[in-house]
This record gives C-alpha cells, sequence and structure tokens, in this order.
C-alpha cells in the first residue's frame, strides 16, 4: 500500500489547496440523500471521474474519497469537548481540512477564507452551518458546477432533521447570477427535488400547487361515473 507523503503546514499557513479553482465538484454531506453519490459511484461503468474535486464534512472523513474536507467547529474543541478519537484522525488526515480556526497539532488544518467570503456572497446568511459555508466557498472560487449530496435538513414527511437548510437553499437561489449550475440529486428533499418527476405533458419539474385541485376533481369525477356505470345507471 502507498503510503501518503505527509505535508507539512506548520499554522495552517500553507493556503495551496485554496487556490485550486475546480470545475466541477461533488459536495457530499452526511444526510440520507449522500446515497446517491454512493450509488452514482458504484454504478459508474467505465470509473470514470466526473468531478474535478469532491468535498466532504465531519465525520466524512471516514465514508468518503475526498479532496477537500470541511471541519468548521472548532479543532481544540473537537478534542476536548466532542470526541479525541475522531479528533486523532483529523491530526493525521492527509487531506486539506477547511477550518473556522487552525492549529500546529492539526498540520493538514487552512484557514476558512471568512470575510473574503462574506464580502462576494455579501450576507452573512450563509455562516449558518459547515453545508453553507461549503456551498458559499464554491461560489466564491467560481465553480462552473456543482452537485449537493446529503444536504436534506428536512425529512420526507416534514420533520426537521437540522437547522441550516433555508441558508443553502437561499445560495442555491443565488447561483444564477454568477452563471454557476447546480445540481441535486431526486432523493433529496432540498428545494424539494425529490418531488419533481415526470408528466404525461412530457415536463419534468414539480407539481404546481393549486392546479392539483383539478386533478383531483377529475379523479373524483371518473370515479363517479365508474361507480354509476357499475351500477348500470350510466347507458
Amino acid at each position: 500500500m502507498k503510503k501518503t507523503k505527509k505535508i507539512d503546514n506548520p499554522g495552517g499557513i500553507l493556503l495551496d489547496p485554496l487556490m485550486t479553482r475546480p470545475s466541477r465538484i461533488a459536495i457530499v454531506a452526511l444526510g440520507p440523500s449522500c446515497q446517491s453519490f454512493i450509488g452514482s459511484q458504484m454504478a459508474n461503468p467505465g470509473m470514470l471521474d466526473p468531478y474535478d474535486e469532491v468535498w466532504t464534512l465531519n465525520r466524512g472523513i471516514r465514508g468518503f474519497h475526498h479532496d477537500k474536507l470541511f471541519v468548521m467547529d472548532d479543532l481544540r474543541w473537537i478534542e476536548r469537548k466532542r470526541n479525541k478519537g475522531y479528533a486523532k484522525f483529523l491530526k493525521n488526515h492527509d487531506k486539506p481540512i477547511i477550518t473556522s480556526t487552525v492549529y500546529e497539532e492539526y498540520p493538514m488544518s487552512v484557514p476558512y477564507p471568512l470575510h473574503m467570503v462574506q464580502e462576494f456572497i455579501d450576507d452573512d446568511i450563509f455562516a449558518m452551518n459547515t453545508v453553507s459555508y461549503m456551498v458559499a466557498y464554491a461560489m466564491y472560487i467560481r465553480v462552473k458546477e456543482f452537485t449537493l449530496f446529503g444536504a436534506d435538513f428536512v425529512y420526507p414527511n416534514g420533520n426537521t432533521a437540522e437547522e441550516g437548510g433555508m441558508a443553502v437553499a437561499y445560495l442555491l437561489g443565488r447561483c444564477k447570477m454568477y452563471d454557476i449550475t447546480h445540481g441535486l440529486p431526486g432523493t433529496t428533499t432540498m428545494i424539494y427535488a425529490n418531488k419533481v418527476k415526470q408528466w404525461p405533458d412530457g415536463s419534468v419539474r414539480r407539481p404546481y400547487y393549486g392546479y392539483h385541485r383539478l386533478d383531483e376533481l377529475a379523479a373524483e369525477k371518473k370515479q363517479e361515473t365508474d361507480r354509476k356505470a357499475a351500477q348500470g345507471k350510466v347507458k
């Protein structure tokens, strides 16, 4: 097994990881629809690489091959208050860890360019959670296209899983301003992507609220007609 060369990055001064400018990326969060990323990778018959980079966050360090790891929680706080084993993995990681504060004992830690991103977005909405930090950073470096997996926040039955979904949805809505294309798997509740389907007219879209009542009325009328026909009242 080839051993990864350790990169010396004292104090998080190595900014080269932030200087990359990928065109197409996958952002893989840890919600249920991350399974769609796994499925798409496993179903790739030619083992092609559709992304220039894959970004994940937090414990995605164990689950996904990636080029950048985003951990916005303070790394020393993680070690002292959350999980020493997790912290050990972060200390020994061989990929850039984009984070809030860099520490010398985490040699791959790189500072998130907070003020530059905030100036670019012109809003602090992106600072609500790690996924929104990642999306905002992708916008800041002007990727051409990104696909967002595992950023669900709300379960299909409407129960909130985690705060921050509105911030991510807001940023996705702004992508067109910068000519950035974003993609979502059909398994995610993010901006109701799970409701998209092909309709009888050939369109692929979400249902139009209100107009669906016409279909309900038509279905009721047909049901009533069929009932009367079965009773021999319709000739």
